[in-house]
């Protein structure tokens, strides 16, 4: 058996890095040698390889002290690398058991075949287009920058960039394979001497096969295996603009092989293609911004026409100013809005969009009153800001909504416990187990986990920390039935090549797949490392005990305490008249006990409405620890106990370590936005 040599560039991806090889020492092929080159990654990768894989004699470290490309650092590995076979292999994937073996078989029997790549999915298990593609020539490259590609994707002449007319399932000769795997004969690439470095990120691999075609062999796409490639995590992390070096190396390859057998106006034509299609990527990744200033504005339009309506019976005012006015508070509220980054960094934020509402109208009285040319009447201002409060916050907390029942896959999902994900763990054995365990305990991984799924019900399955749920070979079912949006799998409990099956046949659920890692830990709480005298401290913050957190949560119980007291008045006179009241004693902090009363309902939310005094006279708060009656052993409380809290939103089993873990991640992050989450979602859930 022939040795093959892995060659993994790194950058800032150790999480994904760990994957990678763990899924490679899994591999059925026996004659490995890992060769990792770090290109000077500045998220502990070397130190964390020393730690984790320094006793396994097959992998080699190259650590290098500045970035210098992926086409150079393959090469710099290619040196020193000596296989017979050289597999490149990018950091943030997961290969089947048997790809290597695969692989190395096909290149085997095919003499003719100098380059071979696997089939390659998505993180959703969807396929990944650019594992077989056409070389980018005017008759290729056109229908991809008109779209026609995605209209016509089973057409011969506007599918043939990524050669989707193509069955995904058959072996195919293509011009080029993703630079994500590729296999080659070791030969091959030193003959060919290696990548070209005038490549720094992205079109080294095209320039590659392009060169083994001129060399007289063939470049082959083998579906027969399949890895996992979570594109672009290198990327994300690069301190310099991707978008604009993709295009540069693409302009870098067009000249390289066009120069001497295109006429100028050919690779002008192809010039101005590159430019055109890297104009519309600028846009399209701005989308979001023009998308959410444009919502903004109508709603703001909208709130006025209804406000003017509503007061004068006409829009005379609007028509008589030519639309300059609400023209005007437009502008002021789009402008408070930019200064809370609304339409940059937070465009999301409903949290961040209702406070920008609220102080756009607090400037708006203050705009009318000095500027009464621009003015309408004051109930005008009130009621277009009310509109606006409601609205501008209202269609990005309906959009988080939209998004944790699973659509708009490719929206970032932002880390919230008001609409989290359902998920569900594929694997109910030990890591499994530790894996939900580890979830529970993080609130902010915007995870709602719903059950176990596995081959057959555990023995233990009244003690798992979550319910289990169904067989794995009902995934498709169980999915739709509970709105699952994410597949988290045990790596101990299902091989590779099985997840990968599993990604493959149920990709058009469009599904999150996660896969942790055996043994990986999850860390708990927010915390930083401070390096004093070459001693490392590791901080942990305690939001909740920081005066001014105090302080504001003491103000927002009073406010809301006093509003829910106010509205819900009528229903708490008729219970206390015509309704039975408990009296209840639950644990405080510093192991006091605190006297209060319960409606006896069997709604929850009616049952605590008494409470609200308690809150409001400050013995305890609306959002805290878990209310623990007095009878119980005493849990000795971090925090205040609260009407509601984490716990109480999380239809989960939790174990006294747990509830403490919970404790320690609320004191940790407290803040208003938190407790605001917490509130809705609990009225969401009753």
């Amino acid at each position: 058996m022939k040795k093959v040599s892995v060659i993994i560039i790194s950058y800032n991806v150790r999480s994904y890095l760990a994957h990678a090889i763990d899924a490679i020492m899994k591999s059925d092929y026996e004659q490995l040698e890992i060769i990792v080159v770090d290109n000077n990654s500045y998220d502990g990768t070397c130190e964390y390889l020393k730690e984790n894989y320094d006793h396994v004699s097959s992998i080699d470290v190259i650590s290098n002290s500045e970035n210098i490309g992926f086409g150079r650092a393959v090469n710099q590995a290619g040196k020193v690398a000596t296989g017979e076979y050289y597999l490149i292999l990018n950091p943030d994937t997961i290969i089947e058991e048997e790809t290597i073996s695969v692989l190395v078989n096909y290149l085997n029997k095919n003499k003719n075949v100098g380059m071979v790549g696997p089939k390659i999915l998505n993180a959703d298990g969807t396929l990944q287009l650019a594992c077989k593609r056409s070389f980018p020539t005017i008759k290729v490259a056109l229908p991809k920058i008109l779209g026609l590609d995605r209209i016509f994707p089973n057409s011969k002449w506007a599918g043939k960039y990524n050669l989707t007319y193509l069955d995904p399932e058959k072996n195919a000769s293509v011009d080029a394979i993703s630079g994500s795997c590729m296999l080659l004969n070791s030969e091959t690439f030193n003959r060919l001497s290696g990548f070209d470095e005038q490549f720094f990120m992205f079109g080294e691999d095209l320039d590659l096969c392009a060169r083994i075609w001129e060399s007289g062999q063939e470049v082959h796409y083998v579906p027969e295996t399949k890895i996992v490639h979570y594109k672009g995590e290198s990327v994300k992390t690069a301190p310099y603009d991707s978008r604009e070096a993709f295009y540069h190396s693409m302009n870098i390859y067009v000249n390289k092989h066009f120069s001497s057998t295109l006429g100028l106006f050919t690779r002008f034509f192809i010039a101005a293609g590159i430019s055109l299609k890297k104009f519309i990527s600028a846009i399209i990744e701005k989308r979001s911004l023009f998308v959410s200033v444009a919502l903004d504005m109508l709603v703001i339009i909208f709130a006025f026409i209804v406000a003017i309506n509503f007061r004068f019976s006409n829009l005379s005012p609007i028509i008589v100013s030519k639309g300059l006015v609400p023209m005007v508070y437009v502008l002021l509220w789009i402008t408070v809005g930019s200064l809370f980054q609304l339409y940059s960094r937070y465009i999301l934020s409903y949290s961040r969009a209702l406070i920008a509402s609220v102080s756009g109208f607090l400037i708006a009285v203050l705009f009318t009153y000095f500027f009464k040319q621009y003015a309408y009447s004051r109930l005008v201002i009130i009621i277009a800001s009310s509109i606006i409060v409601l609205f501008i916050p209202g269609w990005r907390v309906l959009l988080h909504y939209i998004i944790s029942r699973g659509y708009f896959r490719s929206v970032r999902h932002p880390k919230s416990i008001l609409f989290s994900r359902k998920s569900i763990i594929a694997g109910a054995d030990s890591e499994g187990i530790r894996i939900a365990e580890n979830i529970i305990k993080r609130f902010d991984s915007g995870l709602d986990l719903v059950g176990f799924v596995d081959y057959e019900c555990p023995s233990n399955h009244r003690e798992l920390p979550i319910p289990f749920i169904g067989n794995v070979d009902e995934l498709r079912q169980i999915t739709d039935s509970n709105n699952i949006c994410e597949v988290i799998f045990s790596t101990s409990a299902f091989t590779n090549k099985q997840i990968l099956n599993f990604m493959d046949t149920t990709r058009d659920l469009r599904l999150i797949y996660r896969m942790v890692p055996h043994e990986r830990d999850i860390l708990l709480g927010k915390t930083n490392i401070e390096d004093i005298g070459g001693i490392s401290f590791v901080n942990i913050e305690y939001n909740l005990f920081y005066r001014l957190h105090r302080i504001s949560k003491r103000i927002f119980d009073l406010v809301f305490s006093f509003i829910l007291l106010s509205i819900l008045s009528p229903i708490i006179i008729g219970y206390y008249l015509f309704g039975k009241v408990i009296q209840m004693s639950f644990w405080g902090e510093n192991s006091s006990t605190i006297d209060t009363r319960v409606f006896d309902s069997k709604n929850k939310l009616i049952r605590d409405i008494p409470l609200l005094v308690s809150v409001f006279l400050g013995d305890i708060s609306l959002v805290g620890s878990s209310m623990i009656e007095s009878s119980k052993n005493n849990p000795n409380l971090l925090c205040q106990p609260g009407i509601t809290g984490l716990e109480r939103i999380r239809n989960v089993k939790f174990d006294p370590d747990i509830r403490r873990a919970v404790e320690h991640y609320y004191i940790q992050n407290q803040n208003l936005k938190l407790d605001l989450e917490i509130i809705i979602k609990t009225l969401l859930n009753g």
